[in-house]
């Protein structure tokens, strides 16, 4: 009679089974934690871009006021927090901006020795804000101010 019984040294004993289900679940820590990292970085870079669209609407939205009001800048032309163009709102492109344009100052122009007496020149700023605000997913607005000024006749500023 033989014996069916393979040698002691050739029976397996279910190490490569214990270190294969060690290693994948390491390799499945690794992946979730990857995961995890995609999903931050995506969220950073969703963000990023929505604050880049923010800044350029209010830039262009400013833009679109001086070409509205090119020359037309005069003392207490402008009423505070009223914008002159006709509108209260800018919409861009996926975002909707506000102007609040405010008179600073009106008066001699700075560093002119030249100009003095009744026909002197005058200057008058402004401040212009413009608050873009994205309508996607993601909160939080972009303020852009842009400084103006205008030469105004002698005399404007009173």
């Amino acid at each position: 009679m033989k014996n069916f019984r393979t040698p002691r040294s050739h029976r397996q004993r279910g190490a490569v089974l214990v270190v294969s289900l060690i290693m994948l679940a390491v390799m499945t820590m690794f992946v979730i934690s990857m995961l995890k990292t995609a999903v931050i970085e995506l969220k950073i870079g969703g963000s990023s871009q929505v604050a880049a669209q923010n800044l350029a609407n209010a830039d262009i939205a400013i833009e679109n006021f001086m070409a509205l009001n090119s020359g037309r800048f005069a003392p207490k032309f402008i009423s505070e927090g009223k914008v002159v163009s006709g509108s209260d709102s800018y919409t861009g492109y996926a975002g909707t901006v506000t102007l609040i344009p405010v008179q600073l100052n009106c008066g001699g122009v700075a560093g002119s020795t030249s100009q003095y007496g009744p026909g002197a020149l005058q200057a008058v700023q402004f401040d212009v804000a413009a608050t873009s605000i994205g309508t996607t997913g993601y909160s939080g607005a972009t303020v852009v101010h842009q400084g103006l000024q205008s030469l105004v006749g002698a005399g404007a500023c009173s």
